[in-house]
């Protein structure tokens, strides 16, 4: 019988200069050990060695990592990562955060220009991209200022960024703090869920001695309404104190994906259901077909809802599935493709966030999977879509 099975969820890819190891090519780590065997230990190149470290200290526990260099082995330029990036495409399944450690030689005007490309190709691969802040945000004010640069180019809703720098044990200066809020990310996601936002009292930072900057509660009210999500020092040590992508600022007019835990949950939810439909490839495309893809996909998200993936105490509050002629045209029948619609109510105040799945069928020879999100429509809990 036919069912979907629940992708990974904080399957991490580093790509950063290394002192050692095969250039261009993805290696799947499991733990810091194996990185030194690998990369090496030496940090004098970049942070890449550094990051690692601290995604496995906070609870990551699956890397890809990718040795890159420029063509004359010194720094890499945009094209050089975007050699990279097809690479990766064409040779790792899958992965879901993508974290680009900081270069020593690189220039903060040749980070800025990484992030569009990386947000994009995260966009491609339902992946999603941490962002590094800038190394000369010195104060909260200057993060508020220099943000809206760090937004050109980018796909604002399949991206986030953390300030400011951590001070990490294993480190002598600051580090950027992507590598460590993905393994955050991990260690939530494995103990609560990826529906889980990834901050608050249960998103404490390991391996650190303190951050670059105190950020104070006054700052950090001006901070996370603009999508900088803050590393906080309390009594109890530092914590990750915001939860927004980069669409999540004020007047963004972004109403779905503000939120980290609803984007990556809807992409978690994406990538399920399109490698779990890969049935239907060699089915005919109609009544049958369409029963067969409602009946797997309720029993998917109804298990979601079960784990306390959804808003709303009944499952008809929480989520639907559509697979049948009103999503399926006489058009996408003629063309070999079906289509699947499903809506859901993220855990938090919002109406449902509405996704569509659309497979190949009716014996094709390879399968082809597209998967994109509906344009925004606004749905209250309960209504199902007619």
């Amino acid at each position: 019988m036919n069912t979907i099975t629940s992708v990974p969820t904080s399957i991490t890819l580093f790509i950063g200069m290394a002192r050692q190891g095969d250039l261009n090519r993805p290696t799947a780590i499991y733990g810091m050990d194996q990185y030194e065997q690998v990369f090496g230990n030496h940090a004098a190149y970049g942070e890449l060695a550094l990051q690692v470290r601290q995604f496995f200290l906070n609870g990551g526990t699956e890397a890809i990592v990718v040795r890159i260099a420029g063509d004359d082995g010194g720094v890499p330029a945009l094209a050089d990562y975007e050699n990279t990036f097809r690479s990766v495409a064409s040779e790792v399944k899958s992965f879901n955060l993508l974290v680009l450690p900081r270069g020593f030689e690189q220039t903060e005007d040749q980070r800025q220009r990484l992030w569009g490309t990386a947000s994009v190709f995260c966009q491609r691969q339902r992946a999603f991209l941490l962002v590094d802040p800038r190394g000369d945000w010195q104060t909260a004010a200057e993060a508020v200022t220099g943000i809206a640069e760090v937004r050109i180019g980018v796909v604002l809703d399949h991206a986030a960024i953390y300030w400011p720098r951590i001070k990490a044990a294993s480190a002598t200066l600051p580090i950027d703090p992507a590598g460590t809020v993905a393994g955050i990310m991990s260690r939530t996601d494995a103990q609560r869920g990826v529906w889980k936002a990834p901050a608050g009292r249960g998103a404490s930072i390991l391996g650190v001695i303190g951050l670059e900057y105190g950020m104070s509660k006054a700052e950090n009210g001006i901070t996370n309404p603009q999508g900088i999500n803050a590393l906080r020092q309390f009594a109890g040590g530092a914590m990750v104190w915001g939860a927004r992508t980069l669409a999540g600022f004020e007047h963004s007019g972004e109403n779905e994906y503000t939120y980290i835990s609803v984007r990556r949950t809807a992409l978690f939810i994406e990538e399920s259901l399109s490698c779990g439909l890969g049935f239907a490839a060699t089915e005919p495309n109609g009544e049958g077909l369409w029963a067969q893809i409602r009946s797997v996909a309720n029993a998917f998200m109804q298990d979601l809802f079960q784990q306390g993936a959804f808003q709303g105490s009944k499952a008809p509050d929480a989520y639907f599935v559509g697979c049948d002629s009103s999503t399926t045209t006489q058009s996408d029948i003629a063309l070999g493709r079906v289509n699947l619609t499903v809506g859901f109510a993220p855990v938090r105040p919002a109406e449902f966030v509405i996704l569509k799945v659309q497979q190949s069928v009716g014996f094709q020879p390879t399968l082809k999977r597209v998967l994109t999100p509906t344009p925004r429509r606004v749905l209250p809990f309960g209504r199902r879509r007619r």
